[in-house]
């Protein structure tokens, strides 16, 4: 397990490996437009690394159920709500949420050596401040033929946020906030989407022989799903692939559901305020 600090940083995650365990601090990840703007907050969360468990019915059948430790605690002053989802999609194309699972919690809390382990569908609701929830996502068996996962973890941050929003396109108006094809969101999470805007922009001024244009910059109150993402990777075949090591790809980032501009992806809700 591996442990990550997350920064407010503007188009680059910043994170830190520590020692063992993920923790996803309590900084906000978007940029503050002004000083009446409410602070977003962050839950810490501890990640376990993804294993698997062999579970053994009463006929001395057994089956393998992945699953993942998170341990969830809320380091602010009020409580908040807590609605977790996590989900684990592997390159074969299939998607599994943690649910249920309780047929193997027995056998994975003596494998953890912890017995307050709870499934982390079972813990939704209002987290109390200063409180810690030892949860566990349990995702069952899972196709036998997937070499690479990723595990998207959903409910740990505001899904409320303010951002910096570089209009290269049409501007807000009073009637109409604007947040598509053509903003820049200064944030990390909107990376590759930044990147396709300024590229596409870069090329269009090489072709004009001109300069990249001057956006137009607005603070915007955007509405989105943000989620912790971690790849894992687990090289074998099929036979007896639950017993294949599983190992992290890199430290895991911040992400957003769904693409800028498009139905059900980050939405605006209002202008704060604007430079220029």
């Amino acid at each position: 397990m591996k442990t990550l600090l997350h920064s407010r940083r503007a188009l680059l995650l910043g994170s830190l490996a520590l020692g063992a365990l993920l923790v996803l601090s309590a900084l906000s990840p978007a940029a503050a437009a002004d000083k009446e703007t409410r602070q977003r907050w962050i839950l810490n969360a501890k990640v376990g690394p993804l294993r698997t468990a062999i579970v053994r019915d009463a006929t001395g059948k057994s089956s393998s159920h992945h699953y993942m430790t998170i341990e969830v605690t809320n380091p602010t002053k009020f409580a908040r709500g807590w609605h977790p989802l996590v989900k684990a999609l592997t390159d074969t194309n299939r998607t599994y949420l943690a649910a249920g699972g309780s047929s193997a919690l027995a056998t994975i809390r003596k494998l953890e050596r912890n017995p307050n382990l709870v499934p982390i569908g079972t813990t939704a609701g209002k987290i109390k401040p200063g409180q810690k929830l030892q949860t566990v996502a349990i995702f069952g068996r899972l196709d036998p033929l997937y070499d690479r996962i990723n595990v998207q973890v959903f409910g740990l941050v505001d899904p409320i946020a303010t951002y910096k929003i570089e209009q290269y396109g049409s501007k807000s108006s009073d009637d109409n906030v604007v947040l598509g094809a053509d903003s820049v969101v200064v944030d990390s999470a909107y990376y590759d989407h930044n990147q396709k805007i300024l590229k596409r922009l870069k090329k269009a001024a090489k072709d004009s022989g001109g300069d990249l244009p001057r956006p137009a910059v607005e603070y915007q109150e955007v509405a989105e799903a943000r989620y912790w993402s971690l790849n894992f990777e687990r090289l074998g075949d099929e036979i007896r692939s639950e017993d294949d090591i599983i190992r992290q790809k890199g430290e895991g980032e911040w992400k957003v559901k769904g693409e800028v501009g498009k139905e059900g992806g980050p939405k605006g809700l209002r202008v704060i305020s604007t430079e220029g």
